[in-house]
C-alpha cells in the first residue's frame, strides 16, 4: 500500500491555526485516488499563510473554489514556500503516480510543476452549474465525477508501481532496471511519460515517504529508518530528510509527539 504523509498541519503552528485540512478514503477507488482533500480557512481573516508541499510523485485535480478554477498539477520537488492567500477554499484529489497519465493519456512531465485545466482535456464537466454549488455540494460532485472517469479502468503495471515498490524499495537504480526488467534508457523514458520523474527521483520519493510512516508511528524509532530503507548510512538519510523537509528526523518526532 502506498499512502503518502503530508505534513503541513503538523510542522507549521500558523498553518494550523489559520487553515482546516482534512483527508476522505473511497476505499472503491483507491486503486487510483488515494484521497479526496479539502484546505480551507477556519476564519475570514485576511493573511498570508504557507504551506509546505512535500514531493509524493502524485499528481492532484484541485479545485480552487474561489478562483473557480479545476486543474492537475504535481510536484517534483518539495515546494516550501507555497503561499495561501486567506480566505481559501480549495479541494481536491490526490492520485495514485501513473494515474493521471492513465486516465488523460498525457505524459505526466507535461504537468509537473505546471497546470493543465480540467477543462482543455475533457469537456464533460458543466464548469458554470459547477460552481453555482455550494462549497460541500461541489465537493461531493467533484468526487462523484472522477470516481466516475475511472470506473471502467484497471490500474496497469505503472499505476500498480508505487505500491509494489513501497514495501520493499530498490537500493539503486540499477536495481530498479533489473526489477522491470528496462534498459535505463526505457525507464527513464518511461517514468517520464507516467510519472513525470526520474527513476532516482522515484527512489528517492519512496524512500522519504517511508521515513514519514516510521518517524509519525507510535513506536517512531529514527535508528530503525536504515534498515528499511535502504540508505546508505546515516549522513545520506539526514541529508535527503532535510532535502524533502527542511528539518532533521529527530526535529519531527519532536514536533509529531507535541
Amino acid at each position: 500500500m502506498y499512502y503518502p504523509i503530508q505534513l503541513p498541519f503538523l510542522l507549521n503552528e500558523e498553518f494550523t491555526r489559520v487553515m482546516n485540512y482534512q483527508e476522505k478514503i473511497i476505499p472503491e477507488s483507491s486503486d487510483f485516488i488515494l484521497c479526496f482533500w479539502e484546505i480551507s480557512s477556519k476564519m475570514n481573516e485576511l493573511t498570508q499563510v504557507k504551506n509546505v508541499i512535500i514531493a509524493d510523485g502524485c499528481i492532484d485535480l484541485i479545485v480552487d473554489y474561489d478562483q473557480k478554477m479545476i486543474f492537475f498539477t504535481g510536484n517534483q520537488q518539495t515546494d516550501f514556500d507555497y503561499e495561501i492567500q486567506t480566505p481559501a477554499h480549495f479541494f481536491g484529489a490526490r492520485m495514485m503516480p501513473g494515474a493521471f497519465h492513465q486516465l488523460t493519456g498525457i505524459p505526466a512531465n507535461e504537468v509537473m510543476d505546471e497546470f493543465l485545466l480540467l477543462s482543455d482535456i475533457f469537456a464533460d464537466l458543466d464548469h458554470d452549474e459547477f460552481f453555482s454549488l455550494s462549497f460541500p455540494e461541489a465537493q461531493e460532485k467533484f468526487q462523484t465525477y472522477l470516481v466516475r472517469k475511472f470506473a471502467e479502468k484497471h490500474p496497469n503495471e505503472f499505476t500498480h508501481l508505487f505500491p509494489r515498490m513501497s514495501e520493499t524499495i530498490p537500493q539503486t537504480t540499477e536495481d530498479l532496471y533489473e526489477l522491470l526488467h528496462f534498459s535505463p534508457r526505457q525507464c527513464q523514458r518511461l517514468f517520464s511519460k507516467n510519472f513525470g520523474l526520474t527513476p532516482k527521483m522515484v527512489l528517492s520519493i519512496l524512500r522519504f515517504q517511508k521515513c514519514l510512516q516510521i518517524l509519525t508511528s507510535e513506536q517512531a524509532k529514527p535508528a530503525d529508518i536504515l534498515a528499511v530503507t535502504n540508505y546508505y548510512d546515516q549522513p545520506h538519510f539526514n541529508r535527503d530528510f532535510k532535502h524533502h523537509l527542511g528539518i532533521t528526523p529527530l526535529d519531527l518526532v519532536a514536533r509529531y509527539k507535541n
